[in-house]
């Protein structure tokens, strides 16, 4: 209870609350990882299936953040919110790799178009959630959900091929 008081106390909203948990969901692609196990325990795909969708989703969105983060050094905003527990990375603003990387697995990770469209709603709650918590500018999220999205479904589309 001391918790919900300290948020309250703070100013934090429930709203703020949802920020924090897509934005925590989403590091290190703790998330993809929970879907791609979920479609092998339904019996949507194989082990090696999801394996070759999130590993192809994991470097396409690492490298693509990566040497794009380098290329344009945009420093992060200044005035993070202060009572976030979601992690604040030490790299460059521009893009969100955050929200890059959501776009990249949501089109990439799950298999029927009905999953790829959950998945896809969720990438933008991560990009709506790094804005509320304060560590990208609107600019950095259009850029991760363009960029992301279209690697996502290059990727999809060439997983897709090469399984039939």
């Amino acid at each position: 209870m001391q918790v919900e008081a300290d948020a309250t106390a703070q100013g934090r909203t429930p709203l703020d609350h949802v920020a924090d948990v897509a934005s925590i969901a989403s590091d290190f692609g703790v998330i993809w990882v929970a879907v791609a196990a979920l479609q092998v325990a339904t019996g949507s795909s194989s082990w090696s299936s999801a394996a070759r969708r999130l590993g192809a989703a994991g470097m396409v969105s690492l490298t693509l953040t990566r040497l794009l983060k380098h290329f344009f050094g945009v420093a992060r905003p200044a005035n993070p919110d202060p009572g976030t527990l979601a992690r604040m990375p030490t790299s460059s603003s521009f893009p969100s790799g955050h929200t890059l990387a959501a776009f990249t697995s949501a089109l990439a990770v799950p298999r029927s178009a009905r999953g790829r469209a959950v998945a896809v709603l969720f990438a933008a709650t991560v990009g709506w959630a790094r804005l509320r918590v304060g560590h990208h500018r609107p600019s950095d999220v259009i850029a991760g959900a363009a960029i992301g999205g279209a690697a996502g479904a290059a990727v999809a589309v060439l997983l897709d091929r090469t399984a039939s």
